[in-house]
Protein backbone atom coordinates (compact mmCIF):
# COMPACT_ATOMS: atom_id res chain seq x y z
CA UNK A 1 0.00 0.00 0.00
CA UNK A 2 2.97 2.66 1.05
CA UNK A 3 6.59 2.17 -0.25
CA UNK A 4 8.86 4.50 1.20
CA UNK A 5 12.65 4.79 1.41
CA UNK A 6 15.17 6.81 3.87
CA UNK A 7 18.95 6.64 4.89
CA UNK A 8 20.52 6.12 7.89
CA UNK A 9 22.48 8.54 8.34
CA UNK A 10 23.93 10.26 11.74
CA UNK A 11 20.85 13.03 11.92
CA UNK A 12 18.57 10.22 11.39
CA UNK A 13 20.20 8.47 14.63
CA UNK A 14 20.10 11.45 16.75
CA UNK A 15 16.01 12.07 16.14
CA UNK A 16 15.55 8.71 16.51
CA UNK A 17 17.69 8.70 20.28
CA UNK A 18 15.89 12.21 21.37
CA UNK A 19 12.68 11.47 20.22
CA UNK A 20 12.49 7.65 21.61
CA UNK A 21 14.18 8.26 25.06
CA UNK A 22 11.63 9.93 27.06
CA UNK A 23 9.74 6.94 26.29
CA UNK A 24 12.56 4.22 27.37
CA UNK A 25 13.53 2.85 30.26
CA UNK A 26 16.95 4.24 30.24
CA UNK A 27 16.01 8.64 30.39
CA UNK A 28 16.94 8.31 34.27
CA UNK A 29 20.22 7.23 35.90
CA UNK A 30 20.73 4.25 37.78
CA UNK A 31 20.46 6.12 41.12
CA UNK A 32 20.37 2.79 43.42
CA UNK A 33 23.28 1.28 41.41
CA UNK A 34 25.32 4.64 41.98
CA UNK A 35 24.29 4.62 45.94
CA UNK A 36 25.59 1.14 46.33
CA UNK A 37 28.85 1.88 44.91
CA UNK A 38 29.31 4.91 46.34
CA UNK A 39 28.85 3.54 49.78
CA UNK A 40 30.55 0.05 48.80
CA UNK A 41 33.42 2.13 48.65
CA UNK A 42 33.14 3.90 51.77
CA UNK A 43 32.68 0.91 53.48
CA UNK A 44 36.38 0.09 52.11
CA UNK A 45 38.02 3.25 52.67
CA UNK A 46 36.91 3.49 57.00
CA UNK A 47 35.81 -0.40 57.55
CA UNK A 48 38.01 -2.27 55.33
CA UNK A 49 41.13 0.24 55.05
CA UNK A 50 41.28 -0.92 51.74
CA UNK A 51 42.29 2.30 49.26
CA UNK A 52 42.60 0.47 45.83
CA UNK A 53 39.23 -1.10 46.59
CA UNK A 54 37.82 2.12 47.20
CA UNK A 55 39.47 3.68 45.02
CA UNK A 56 38.07 1.33 42.35
CA UNK A 57 34.59 1.37 43.21
CA UNK A 58 34.58 5.11 43.58
CA UNK A 59 35.47 5.36 39.79
CA UNK A 60 33.17 2.14 38.81
CA UNK A 61 30.48 5.26 40.43
CA UNK A 62 32.03 8.35 38.22
CA UNK A 63 31.86 5.66 34.81
CA UNK A 64 28.67 4.99 35.66
CA UNK A 65 27.52 8.89 35.87
CA UNK A 66 30.13 9.76 32.76
CA UNK A 67 28.06 7.23 30.98
CA UNK A 68 24.81 8.12 31.42
CA UNK A 69 26.09 11.83 30.68
CA UNK A 70 27.52 10.98 27.31
CA UNK A 71 24.67 8.19 26.56
CA UNK A 72 23.61 9.80 23.47
CA UNK A 73 27.13 10.51 21.78
CA UNK A 74 28.19 7.12 22.51
CA UNK A 75 24.88 5.42 20.85
CA UNK A 76 24.75 7.39 18.17
CA UNK A 77 28.75 6.75 17.18
CA UNK A 78 27.76 2.62 17.40
CA UNK A 79 24.98 3.07 15.10
CA UNK A 80 27.50 5.02 12.72
CA UNK A 81 30.05 2.42 13.19
CA UNK A 82 27.45 -0.30 12.37
CA UNK A 83 27.49 -1.49 8.26
CA UNK A 84 23.80 -0.49 8.40
CA UNK A 85 24.49 3.06 8.89
CA UNK A 86 24.52 4.84 5.73
CA UNK A 87 22.21 2.13 3.89
CA UNK A 88 19.00 2.28 2.38
CA UNK A 89 16.17 1.47 4.33
CA UNK A 90 12.95 0.33 2.00
CA UNK A 91 9.58 0.66 4.55
CA UNK A 92 6.73 -1.52 3.41
CA UNK A 93 3.00 -0.57 4.97
CA UNK A 94 -0.10 -2.31 3.96
CA UNK A 95 -2.81 -3.72 5.91
CA UNK A 96 -0.94 -6.76 7.79
CA UNK A 97 2.09 -4.28 9.27
CA UNK A 98 5.42 -2.57 8.50
CA UNK A 99 7.98 -4.71 6.72
CA UNK A 100 11.72 -2.59 6.83
CA UNK A 101 14.55 -3.93 4.92
CA UNK A 102 17.92 -2.72 4.78
CA UNK A 103 21.10 -4.85 2.85
CA UNK A 104 21.79 -5.57 6.72
CA UNK A 105 18.69 -6.41 8.50
CA UNK A 106 14.95 -6.65 8.04
CA UNK A 107 12.29 -6.83 10.48
CA UNK A 108 8.37 -7.05 10.56
CA UNK A 109 5.83 -5.96 12.59
CA UNK A 110 2.10 -7.04 12.65
CA UNK A 111 -0.40 -4.43 13.85
CA UNK A 112 -1.67 -7.25 16.11
CA UNK A 113 2.16 -7.13 17.55
CA UNK A 114 2.31 -3.41 18.60
CA UNK A 115 1.07 -3.00 21.83
CA UNK A 116 1.79 0.67 21.69
CA UNK A 117 2.07 3.69 19.71
CA UNK A 118 3.16 6.96 21.13
CA UNK A 119 3.45 9.97 18.84
CA UNK A 120 6.35 12.28 19.31
CA UNK A 121 6.81 15.71 17.54
CA UNK A 122 9.11 14.55 15.11
CA UNK A 123 8.06 10.74 14.23
CA UNK A 124 5.98 8.01 16.17
CA UNK A 125 7.59 5.11 18.54
CA UNK A 126 6.05 1.72 18.48
CA UNK A 127 6.10 -0.27 20.96
CA UNK A 128 6.14 -4.60 20.86
CA UNK A 129 7.08 -7.16 23.58
CA UNK A 130 10.49 -7.05 21.19
CA UNK A 131 11.04 -3.42 21.98
CA UNK A 132 10.87 -0.09 20.13
CA UNK A 133 11.03 1.18 16.71
CA UNK A 134 11.24 4.79 15.90
CA UNK A 135 10.12 5.92 12.49
CA UNK A 136 10.86 9.57 11.59
CA UNK A 137 8.22 11.72 10.28
CA UNK A 138 10.21 13.49 7.99
CA UNK A 139 11.55 9.85 6.32
CA UNK A 140 7.81 8.95 5.25
CA UNK A 141 4.93 10.55 3.47
CA UNK A 142 2.41 12.35 5.17
CA UNK A 143 -0.07 9.93 3.95
CA UNK A 144 2.03 7.30 5.21
CA UNK A 145 2.64 8.71 8.60
CA UNK A 146 -1.08 9.02 9.23
CA UNK A 147 -2.10 5.60 8.16
CA UNK A 148 0.20 4.44 10.72
CA UNK A 149 -1.27 6.56 13.22
CA UNK A 150 -4.61 4.92 12.33
CA UNK A 151 -3.34 1.19 11.94
CA UNK A 152 -2.08 1.94 15.54
CA UNK A 153 -5.07 3.62 17.54
CA UNK A 154 -5.33 0.94 21.00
Amino acid sequence: MFREKFTLDKAYFRECFDESLPLSDRAKPKYPLLVFLIVLATLSWVVVKNQYLASFLALMAVLEVVAFVYRKPWWVARQMLSRAAGSLVVLDMDNDGIKAVNPYKQYQFLWSEIVAAEQTDKGVVLKTKRGMQYISRAAISQQAFDFILEKTKI
